[in-house]
């Protein structure tokens, strides 16, 4: 990738802010970022937070991107933002507006018309905060996802993708859309939907925190992948494995075995594999995830 005739290696990590709703707090959290040797933070935006009922788009306070654009700016970082309008993100509805799971009769995350009507306002509201802020205008924002890890091979799919990147390319947003796909799929690199910058996420070791000791195999043939389905552009991986999520109840096996779990064991064969595989751009998921409060996580 080449930023400002500069050839980069893209170094992120994962940060909600959301889960952590002081945006006070916020610089401390990219100040280490970039402390740990990162030069990017990727995030989510949570589109039940920022859009709770039809026709209210709220980005006060601890839904702010400014103040969060403005210290990754100070921190010297760049930013990937991710509004979905579905994240998962292990949050309810997968961050999908309950509203819409309640009004919206149409197939969700498709072309069918009520959907687009209902995540249409989101969207707009996402691009008025982050047009001013994209690296040509000076800001930190260097790429847009679309959904998230989506298929392409059904009917409405790769239209709605195409309703997605006609409400960004009808805007002032000049920066590559990028997608991430939950496996090796090969969705929206052609055809219809295609976006800019095709990236494939990656979590090898999965989640039992109750066996940290136990290695799941190797995955080797990302290099072969990458060269088969697009080699024209950057190999990059949007989310790969930095860490679990701790389970609830009196059997969860607690922070520290899931810290065991994908400590610096498993970061030095899993992640310079990564690196061997040619990947040029790495956003490891989580940096800094935080609390799941309220109905966050409501099943």
């Amino acid at each position: 990738m080449i930023i400002k005739g500069q050839r980069v290696f893209l170094h992120s990590g994962e940060f909600h802010t959301w889960r952590l709703p002081v945006p006070s707090l916020w610089p401390d959290i990219l100040e280490k970022a970039k402390a740990a040797g990162l030069n990017a933070v990727s995030i989510y935006t949570h589109m039940g937070l920022i859009n709770p009922s039809r026709g209210v788009v709220d980005f006060d306070g601890f839904r702010a991107l400014k103040p969060l654009y403005e210290a990754a700016m100070a921190a010297g970082i760049w930013v990937v933002v991710r509004p979905g309008s579905y994240i998962n993100a292990e949050t309810t509805a997968g961050g999908i507006a309950h509203w819409i799971t309640a009004e919206v009769a149409g197939r969700l995350r498709t072309n069918d018309s009520d959907w687009t009507e209902a995540w249409r306002d989101y969207i707009l509201g996402i691009i008025e905060e982050t047009a001013p802020y994209q690296i040509n205008a000076g800001g930190p924002v260097i790429a847009i996802q679309l959904d998230n890890e989506y298929t392409q091979d059904y009917p409405g799919h790769g239209e709605y993708y195409e309703e997605l990147k006609k409400v960004f390319h009808d805007s002032k947003i000049v920066v590559p859309l990028t997608y991430n796909d939950p496996n090796q799929g090969g969705n929206f690199i052609n055809g219809t939907g295609a976006v800019d910058l095709y990236g494939m996420d990656s979590y090898p070791q999965r989640f039992d925190c109750s066996h940290p000791s136990a290695w799941r195999p190797v995955v080797t043939n990302y290099h072969e992948y990458h060269e088969r389905v697009n080699p024209s552009q950057p190999w990059y991986i949007p989310e790969f494995q930095a860490g679990s999520y701790d389970a609830w109840g009196p059997g969860a096996p607690g922070y520290a075995p899931c810290a065991e779990l994908t400590g610096p064991a498993f970061q030095s064969v899993f992640n310079l594999q990564l690196w061997a595989s040619n990947a040029k751009l790495i956003n490891y998921y989580m940096f800094y995830g935080g609390t799941s409060w309220g109905g966050l996580p409501f099943p």
